[in-house]
């Protein structure tokens, strides 16, 4: 079995092989989503321990998918010794993240709205 995915930067693209897929007897469209599926940080983007304003976290900027999002946290988080103990859930099916902490902390405003935890 072979998996393709093809992102297309506005309807009606098409898409050219420089050889042909051999015996294709069937194709089936496994999902489709009107959304990105990537968002952008624009700049590099931190969370940080409410208290003390210590950095927990450092994310550059540039395009971020949920699973990449959350390597890049964790691996921040683990070389600052995560005094935080933030946790990441992740959902899959409709890629959700949750995440928990037992420490009160701050996110700077471009990575708060890329977790949807951003506050008027």
């Amino acid at each position: 079995m072979v998996v393709l995915t093809i992102v297309a930067e506005k309807n009606g693209e098409t898409v050219y092989f420089d050889e042909p897929i051999p015996q294709v007897h069937f194709m089936r469209l496994v999902s489709c989503s009107p959304y990105n599926s990537w968002h952008n940080l624009n700049r590099v983007e931190q969370m940080t321990l409410t208290d003390t304003r210590k950095t927990l976290a450092s994310v550059p900027g540039g395009h971020y998918m949920i699973d990449g999002l959350v390597k890049e946290l964790t691996s921040n988080l683990e070389q600052n010794k995560n005094e935080a103990n933030i946790k990441f859930e992740t959902n899959n099916a409709n890629s959700l993240l949750k995440i928990t902490s037992e420490k009160g902390v701050s996110i700077t405003h471009g990575l708060a709205a890329l977790l949807g935890t951003e506050q008027d």
